[in-house]
């Protein structure tokens, strides 16, 4: 049944944008006659479609400026701090290249919510909700009220309150499909994702889940996850996967790579308000590469950004401008310095 209510919602959106042939317009037609609340339905489609342009799917950040730019800028910034010139360094990715990156680099990384009220007021007591929803060669990013960050796998499904409220106790969404969670964390308000296989509860952590009728599997990133079923509750930690089957917990292993779990994660990296030092792991073993950070204050700063597709230069320059450091791409390793230590040259 519900295969077929998905087949539907691809025909629908697909004849909203004018993709359908004529026997399926034909259907079209016959399905609003026989629905009561068709013209609702469809309202609700366009508004959807007009929310995010459906073009906006899988939402890059946009490209930093040229790296050379930011080097050369990075370096004006620091012969004007220190009275004295110093000359611009214009090679990236060369063994001991230097990219000292200022903050106000990273114009153009921010998150797009790609949602709009796609429910009006409540109907027969029913709380409004929005849903976002995926075909097969399309994923999503969408930015929830509390400020969690979802990306929405091929075929899938993400519902949502239309709005947040602080007084509900938990923040709650519903999945059919595959999705990476990156949920801010709020220890008041645990964040709970609903499948039709069972639940995953989290405070704040990274995750991605695949829901299908009778299995719940997951990956977790960073933090904790508990699965709960009907049959019984697990929880997993950082670099840890299970799942549960007809509601019973399978035992806890070490998690795959990411992308072996979902290959359309491949070259996507999230952080929220992950510390340096865990951020930096990742991209090492993202981009088999070494990092070196001897600031113990510098691994405990935290990083809330995305990347698609992006090069190890590109991730670097972004970070680096983040927290206003020093960072070396050396033939061995990356090193991150403060800037007050950074070595001069």
């Amino acid at each position: 049944m519900r295969q077929k209510l998905r087949k539907m919602d691809e025909l629908l959106l697909r004849h909203l944008h004018g993709q359908t042939t004529e026997e399926e317009n034909r259907s079209v037609e016959a399905w609003r006659i026989r629905t009561a609340d068709a013209e609702g339905v469809l309202a609700d489609y366009r508004r959807l479609i007009q929310a995010g342009e459906w073009a906006d799917r899988a939402i890059d950040p946009g490209d930093p400026p040229p790296v050379e730019q930011l080097i050369w800028r990075a370096e004006a910034r620091r012969a004007q701090l220190a009275a004295r010139p110093r000359p611009a360094r214009t090679w990236l990715g060369h063994p001991g290249t230097w990219i000292t990156a200022a903050a106000a680099a990273v114009a153009g990384f921010t998150l797009w919510n790609v949602s709009s009220d796609t429910a009006g007021p409540t109907r027969n007591g029913a709380v409004a909700v929005r849903d976002f929803l995926t075909t097969a060669d399309e994923t999503a990013m969408v930015r929830l009220d509390d400020g969690s960050v979802v990306r929405l796998g091929p075929e899938s499904r993400l519902t949502t309150p239309a709005t947040h409220s602080a007084d509900v106790p938990t923040r709650q969404v519903t999945l059919e499909g595959e999705a990476f969670f990156s949920i801010a964390a709020d220890e008041a308000r645990p964040f709970v994702v609903t499948t039709a296989a069972g639940s995953a509860r989290v405070l704040g952590t990274r995750f991605h889940l695949a829901a299908q009728a009778d299995e719940l599997a997951v990956v977790v990133v960073e933090g904790r996850v508990a699965l709960a079923g009907p049959n019984q509750e697990v929880e997993v930690g950082a670099g840890q996967a299970t799942r549960l089957v007809r509601g019973s917990a399978e035992p806890v292993a070490d998690a795959p790579p990411i992308e072996e779990v979902a290959d359309w994660l491949r070259g996507f990296l999230i952080f929220h308000d992950t510390p340096l030092a865990v951020a930096m792991r990742e991209v090492g073993e993202r981009y088999g590469v070494e990092f070196e950070i001897d600031d113990s204050a510098l691994k405990e700063r935290t990083l809330t950004m995305w990347f698609n597709g992006k090069s190890l230069e590109e991730v670097m320059t972004v970070v680096c401008s983040v927290i206003d450091a020093h960072c070396t791409i050396g033939q061995a390793a990356i090193r991150i310095e403060a800037r007050d230590t950074g070595v001069e040259s």
